[in-house]
Order: structure tokens, then C-alpha cells, then sequence
């Protein structure tokens, strides 16, 4: 096959390795990660709130099945890495997986968030099944997605400029996703919060497998192997554990990825049972992701003036240090606003939610908030007007009051305590800078699959970011049931007031504990060595090399 066949372009050479991209390109791809996204937020935040507030499983089961199914993903992700290396086409290694995978990837994606109607034991077999086929299949278009940004263009610039578009467009998704899920469910499920779920699953992948034919559509591959090049994935293997830089950015991104689903899985639980404030729960992951989007946006105007490791160290301080403050904040002194749970009468008083007694002369307004658009709510004022509110089957509902006193004072329990408005201000600082992480690690993996072509003469695109995926998911599913498994020690029940050891340790999963691991990637940072002048030493070689015919 010509090597212009074999780069999944027949009109531009292989050659044009360190081609400028087209800006519609760019967008083209960065597209895919938006329906990525679609899918990995609800795993990194949702998921094991599904599982044990929805679904009805326990923490501990959770937590046991997300380590558990990683040891297939031990076998798939490089094998698929393999598999995508070795690919020819007409529209190249790559773009096919992303083309044929999509629609498998909707249908389990559907299963995983459905709920049968299945004993203690059943439920679990199909968390075990929906669960591996949705990973399986994510890893089927993940993978080769992934190792397409490393064939686009060798380019350093423009690597750094494609992964921060991709980024935005995988944060943009995310604010959609972080912010309207729980609204989204309420609304597809009304009082069946489990086909609300499902439903909701059902939309976003849809919205998914329309990205993924975009993707596939608008972009082309360039950068192809030796011509000359013959291996073996087992050899493939070997190279990557002896480049270092690689090495190195595994064990980063497997301790980074904890960071942010420590952070995610948490955010749930934080709000319901610590915050009392489920409300918020929407609003507060939305914002984390648009923050998340902007520190991915600003990676490429960064890079032109740091060297991409010392900035991801400065990232990596900065998320370490106000982790380990926030974890001081305490709890608003009083719950001014409620979410009644349960169909039994529940009976709300004012003197509670707006922590102060009623005087001679008060009058009381109560209200109802409801959806209006994402993460904004609009609110409705309820007929009962007394300093006691009843209701009867009042699940799901948002409610709070207003107090305006004889003099004309107006108090509103909806208005955000200071402890809340410190929070929220933390999340979106520390959000904004893990927000580099992403385009920086990966645009990293490329300059070192280019590092292990330079070395070794071989170059093996896919197995790269395959096993980069690996650690990714590796770092996602010990982040989650890492959160699992604390909470089975300290006593967590699902839909019940928590202990005090176990609030504890929901406040710690959200804070400190992601914290620390910050600071342990900031630490593994200082033995990565691939530098600017290295790396363009490196792109001359490969360039020369390739013109030579070698």
C-alpha cells in the first residue's frame, strides 16, 4: 500500500509530518473529546452515586467492581493499542475504530445506566457486565482517538494548540453534563428516578455518536511509521519500559486522573450529606468543568512561555496547596434551603432554615425552585404563608422561604452562606488549574511516542496512548473506589443522615486526600526530562531521517 494510503490521506503525502493544521481540523477533532465526555463524566462523577443511591448496590460492592474490572482493561487497552498500530485502511490506522465503535459504545453506555428488576446477586452480575462492555467498548474508540492526535501532525506548536481545543470542547461537555445531569434525570424520571438515569444516558450518547462522526469526517493522518519498520507488540512493550519520559508520565497521569475523580465521585456526597445542600450538586460540578475548560484554553498561550513539565508542576503546587485549605471549611451553620426526600409528610420550619426566631409581626413566603435552564432554577412562590411548611409526597422537591419582618426587612433562606461561597470559589481556583493537565500530559505522550521513534527507530502510535489510556482508567477507577471504599469503613448508608466518621471521611475525599495526590504528581514531575531543545533536536532528526528514507 503507497505510504499516502497508509497515513489515511490519498491526496497529501505522509511526509508532510509537521503539516499547520486547518483551524476547522482542529475543531474537527476536538469534537471527539466533547463526546468522550459525554461518557466520562457520568463515570468520573455520577457512576458510583448511581450505583449506590439509584441502582442500590452497596459502596463496598462499587468500589470492588471498579478495581476488579481494570484487570481486563490490563489485557484490552494495549491489545487494542496493538491492533490500531497494525491497521491499514483507506481512511487510515485510526479513524475506523472511531467510525464502527461508536454505535456499540451507545448501546452499553444505555445498559450500564439501566436498572432491571434483579435480587441482591443479579444486580451485581449485571453491574460486573454492563460496566466491562461499556469500558471495553470505550476503549475500542478511546484508544485510537487518543493516538490520532499523535499522527495529525508532529508539529510541537501545534500539538500543544490541537489538545487545548480538544480540551475546552471535553470541559464544554462536561459543564453540560456536570451541571444538568441530576436536573436532567429528575425531569426524564419524574418519580422514577431510575428511567430518568437511563434516559438521560440515552440523549447523551446520541448527542456522542453525532461528535464521533464528525471527528471522523474532518480529519487526516500524517504521521506514519518507518516505512521499513516491522515489530511485535510484546516489543512494543519493551520500548515503553525503557523510555523513561514515558514512564514517568504514566505513573503522572494515573496519580492526576485520582486527583480529579477523587474530586468528582466525591462532589455528590459532599453536597447531600456534608453541605445538606443536593441542590448545589449540579451547579457546583458545571462550574468545576467550565473552570476546567478555561485552564485547558489558556494551555496553549502558557506554553509559549513555560516549559510544559515545570508548568504542570506549578499546577500540580497550587491544586496540592488549596486542597489541603479547603479542607477546613466547615459546614454553613444553618440549611437554608431543602431538598424533601422521600412521599411521607415532611414538615419544614423557618426558625431552623433561616437560623433565627421568628418575632412578633413576621410574615412568611414559601417557594419552590424549579429548572429553568442548566444550573439556573427559577422559583415559585407556594400558597402556604405560616412559619410551618407541610407537605405531603414532597420527593424531589427544592424548597425555601422568606422572612420580611415588621419593620420591612426581607431575609431569604436561598441566599448562599459565606462557607458555601468559600467553597465554590475554591473548586473553581483549584479547577482552573488542573485545567492544563490534560492537554499537557497527553501533548507529553506524544513527544514521547516521537522520543521512542528517535531511540529505537520504531514507532508504535497506538500502543503508546493505549497504555497512556490504561493509566488514565487505572487512576479513574482507583479514584472511585478509593471514594467506595472509604466510605464502606466509615459507616456510609445510602439516603440516611451520615456519622460523624463518615462525613468526616466524605469531607477528606473532596479536600486533603486530592490534595495530597497533587502533590505526589508535582514530586514525580522533577524526573521528567523531555525539554524544549530536546524535543526540537528531536523533530530535525526524525525529519532528516524521513527524507533520507530511513
Amino acid at each position: 500500500m503507497p505510504a499516502s494510503q497508509e497515513a489515511g490521506d490519498g491526496r497529501r503525502p505522509a511526509s508532510d509530518r509537521t503539516a499547520k493544521l486547518a483551524f476547522g481540523e482542529k475543531i474537527g477533532f476536538g469534537l471527539g473529546d466533547a463526546g468522550f465526555n459525554f461518557y466520562w463524566v457520568i463515570i468520573g462523577s455520577y457512576l458510583l452515586y448511581f450505583y449506590t443511591d439509584i441502582f442500590g448496590i452497596s459502596a463496598s460492592a462499587a468500589a470492588w467492581m471498579f478495581a476488579a474490572t481494570r484487570i481486563i482493561d490490563a489485557f484490552t487497552d494495549p491489545a487494542i493499542g496493538a491492533l490500531a498500530d497494525r491497521t491499514r485502511s483507506r481512511w487510515g490506522k485510526f479513524r475506523p475504530y472511531i467510525l464502527f465503535g461508536a454505535l456499540p459504545l451507545m448501546g452499553s453506555a444505555i445498559l450500564t445506566m439501566s436498572t432491571p428488576d434483579l435480587g441482591e446477586t443479579g444486580k451485581l452480575i449485571w453491574v460486573y457486565v454492563t460496566y466491562s462492555a461499556m469500558m471495553l467498548c470505550y476503549t475500542l474508540v478511546n484508544i485510537p482517538y487518543n493516538s490520532l492526535a499523535g499522527v495529525l501532525t508532529a508539529d510541537g506548536r501545534e500539538r500543544s494548540t490541537v489538545f487545548g481545543i480538544r480540551f475546552f470542547f471535553a470541559y464544554l461537555t462536561g459543564i453540560i453534563v456536570g451541571a444538568a445531569t441530576p436536573d436532567l434525570a429528575a425531569w426524564f424520571g419524574g418519580d422514577d428516578a431510575a428511567r430518568g438515569w437511563q434516559l438521560t444516558m440515552v440523549l447523551y450518547s446520541a448527542v456522542a455518536t453525532a461528535l464521533f462522526l464528525v471527528t471522523f469526517l474532518t480529519t487526516r493522518e500524517r504521521v506514519a511509521p518507518p516505512r521499513a519498520q516491522k515489530t511485535h507488540p510484546l516489543a512494543d512493550i519493551a520500548d515503553l519500559l525503557k523510555n523513561r519520559p514515558w514512564v514517568i508520565l504514566f505513573a503522572l497521569a494515573m496519580i492526576v486522573m485520582i486527583t480529579i475523580v477523587l474530586r468528582g465521585s466525591s462532589a455528590a456526597y459532599y453536597f447531600k450529606y456534608f453541605v445538606e445542600r443536593p441542590d448545589l450538586m449540579g451547579a457546583y460540578i458545571g462550574l468545576q468543568m467550565a473552570a476546567y475548560a478555561v485552564g485547558a484554553i489558556a494551555t496553549p498561550f502558557l506554553v509559549r512561555r513555560f516549559d510544559k513539565a515545570r508548568l504542570l508542576m506549578v499546577t500540580m503546587a497550587i491544586v496540592g496547596t488549596l486542597s489541603i485549605l479547603y479542607a477546613f471549611v466547615p459546614a454553613p451553620a444553618s440549611n437554608g434551603v431543602v431538598t424533601v426526600t422521600g412521599n411521607a409528610t415532611a414538615t419544614l420550619h423557618a426558625d431552623e432554615m433561616l437560623d433565627a426566631p421568628a418575632q412578633a409581626g413576621d410574615r412568611h413566603r414559601w417557594t419552590r425552585h424549579e429548572n429553568a435552564f442548566w444550573i439556573v432554577r427559577k422559583r415559585v412562590e407556594l400558597e402556604e404563608s405560616g412559619p410551618v411548611l407541610a407537605l405531603e409526597n414532597g420527593n424531589g422537591q427544592v424548597i425555601s422561604v422568606v422572612r420580611t419582618g415588621a419593620d420591612g426587612t426581607r431575609v431569604d433562606s436561598a441566599d448562599l452562606p459565606v462557607e458555601i461561597v468559600v467553597m465554590f470559589v475554591l473548586n473553581i481556583l483549584i479547577s482552573l488549574a488542573l485545567g492544563p493537565k490534560s492537554p499537557l500530559t497527553w501533548s507529553m505522550y506524544a513527544d514521547a511516542a516521537d522520543y521512542n521513534e528517535w531511540k529505537t527507530g520504531r514507532r508504535a502510535t497506538g500502543m503508546t496512548f493505549s497504555a497512556a489510556t490504561f493509566s488514565q482508567k487505572l487512576g479513574g477507577a482507583l479514584g472511585a473506589a478509593g471514594v467506595g471504599w472509604v466510605l464502606a469503613a466509615m459507616g456510609y448508608a445510602a439516603n440516611q443522615a451520615q456519622s460523624g466518621a463518615s462525613q468526616t471521611g466524605i469531607v477528606l475525599l473532596q479536600t486533603a486526600v486530592p490534595g495530597v495526590f497533587a502533590l505526589i504528581a508535582m514530586f514525580a514531575l522533577r524526573f521528567y526530562d523531555l525539554s524544549g531543545g530536546k524535543l526540537e533536536q528531536i523533530q530535525q532528526d526524525l525529519e532528516a531521517r524521513e527524507r533520507s528514507g530511513n
